[in-house]
């Protein structure tokens, strides 16, 4: 992989990051630091994050990173950090959804939405549309979103899109990302002939903290198979640094990125009818 994305002056450009105080995000962020942008870095924990800015603060030897409280699984504090966001700052150029979770037990929102499918998908979704008309104003602004391989799996379970009946880590996971990458595809094809870009990445098997919360016979499994054959975050960073930053994907929108290539991913985030249905039903879930 060709670096020089990593020599990228982001001095006076401002990046809205999710998931950034652990594992490859953490990384990503330390990165950004150094190349001099203004950070306005998401966290749920206030006393986490602000240890995350310090740092970074220290990296850029200027105070460009701000902390910005928000719950993903809540729709009004994402509305609330939205707004700090476009209080405090006058341009957004890059909006990074790093953030994600797995879980081991099926859980409820106070929005009353499936928890996997309210952080990783409807978070997201709602966090994009909300600074989209600052990303507008842009001469050039980019949105990547964070997906995965398992979105090949998934499909979107219509009857029941909430998964009440026979939910599972995976089940849940593999919907809330294919649905991702559906609302990828869509926002990419509504912001044609704007300045936006959206593409959505699979970073690869990279060592997270997604397994946390796994339970039984998948946190048996999985937190071994990590360990032993999980890349480094260090290169999940640099992927999503390149997808964001790079040359290569001057005016690319609308694409699964896997890992360093562009692939088409699940025949459902195809097909123009079922997208279509899932970004209507994603607006009517956030209030859109």
């Amino acid at each position: 992989m060709n670096k020089d994305f990593l020599n990228t002056d982001l001095t006076g450009k401002t990046v809205v990051f999710t998931g950034g105080t652990d594992g490859m995000g953490k990384e990503a962020v330390k990165k950004i630091a150094k190349m001099g942008a203004t950070i306005m870095l998401f966290g749920r924990s206030k006393e986490k994050t602000l240890v995350v800015v310090e740092e970074l603060n220290k990296i850029a030897k200027k105070d460009n990173t701000t902390f910005v409280q928000c719950d993903l699984a809540s729709q009004e504090s994402i509305r609330q950090a939205a707004q700090m966001v476009l209080g405090k700052c006058p341009k957004v150029d890059y909006v990074i959804n790093c953030a994600g979770a797995n879980f081991g037990e099926r859980k409820v929102t106070k929005d009353g939405h499936e928890m996997t499918w309210a952080v990783n998908h409807l978070a997201p979704f709602l966090l994009n549309n909300l600074l989209l008309e600052r990303l507008k104003e842009n001469t050039k602004a980019t949105i990547v979103n964070l997906s995965s391989a398992t979105e090949k799996s998934g499909h979107i379970h219509f009857e029941d899109i909430e998964l009440s009946k026979g939910w599972s880590t995976f089940k849940s996971y593999t919907q809330a990302k294919l649905a991702m990458n559906m609302a990828t595809r869509k926002m990419a094809k509504e912001l044609e002939g704007t300045n936006v870009t959206v593409n959505a990445l699979n970073p690869g098997f990279i060592k997270t903290n997604l397994l946390r919360e796994l339970k039984g016979w998948e946190r048996i499994v999985g937190v071994p198979y990590m360990f032993f054959f999980a890349s480094k975050t260090e290169v999940g960073a640099d992927r999503i640094l390149r997808l964001a930053f790079s040359k290569d994907f001057d005016g690319v929108t609308g694409k699964f990125v896997y890992e360093d290539k562009e692939r088409d991913p699940n025949p459902e985030a195809l097909n123009e009818e079922i997208v279509d249905k899932v970004c209507k039903l994603s607006k009517q879930h956030v209030g859109l």
